[in-house]
């Protein structure tokens, strides 16, 4: 009973629509609904949402029930439907929108509804570029990833990987990542001694951090063949 009290006494002093678990709900349910249809929805395009809500839901339902409740309570009461009346349930609803708007609606928007709305915005993104950058962090690094690949293709027998734009661009539509750097990157697996020589002390720890990535990767496999390979190539990019 306490709980039902509290809701209409929240949806009359009009305080549901800004709360901030409320409206938390709404940007997440609108958020997840729209990315189902459209893939491409932004968060922008959510925040845009809600405030079409706000003024086209919530601002109008709230303004029908509080004038319309009344006046349909009085016109149940025999004798009251009359011509005279509805007139005046029309005046009434003419004169009191404005004063509602200037001491409820339009306050509680840029006071109450938009901070918070902007806040959990805010707070959205940050989550989903938390996430982006926790699956960045568990990627194999773009060297890594061609070495999985030199691997597979020698344990194969296929011995076609070329350091060109070609194998580029094969990778990149297999791995997602940028061409330029994995062109680079086969570049440094096919280089010749002279060009290793080159290498800085730093450049090499480097490298070797990348093979322990792919070590990694092939232990997890349970690919002792592809962990032969490796060490024959690190042995042959490390050694100067």
């Amino acid at each position: 009973m306490k709980d039902t009290v509290k809701k209409i006494q929240s949806f009359i002093t009009f305080e549901h629509p800004i709360h901030l678990d409320y409206i938390t709900q709404q940007f997440s349910n609108t958020q997840q609904k729209f990315q189902k249809v459209v893939p491409e929805w932004s968060i922008s395009a959510t925040r845009q949402k809600l405030i079409a809500d706000y003024w086209f839901t919530y601002v109008i339902r709230h303004f029908a029930i509080i004038l319309g409740l009344p006046a349909l309570l009085f016109y149940l009461i025999p004798g009251n439907f009359e011509l005279q009346n509805l007139l005046g349930v029309f005046m009434a609803g003419f004169l009191s929108f404005p004063v509602l708007y200037l001491f409820v609606y339009r306050p509680s928007f840029g006071a109450a509804y938009l901070p918070r709305l902007e806040t959990i915005k805010e707070a959205y993104e940050r989550k989903e570029l938390e996430h982006l950058e926790k699956c960045r962090r568990s990627q194999l690094s773009n060297l890594a990833l061609c070495l999985v690949f030199y691997v597979f293709d020698k344990a194969c027998s296929m011995n076609n990987l070329q350091p060109n734009d070609q194998y580029a661009g094969i990778l990149i539509r297999l791995y997602g990542v940028d061409q330029g750097s994995l062109k680079k990157n086969l570049e440094l697996i096919f280089s010749n001694a002279a060009k290793r020589k080159s290498l800085t002390d730093r450049k090499i720890t480097e490298i070797r951090n990348r093979f322990s990535e792919a070590y990694n990767f092939f232990e997890e496999m349970n690919f002792p063949e592809g962990i032969s390979i490796l060490k024959q190539l690190e042995s042959k990019l490390t050694s100067i």
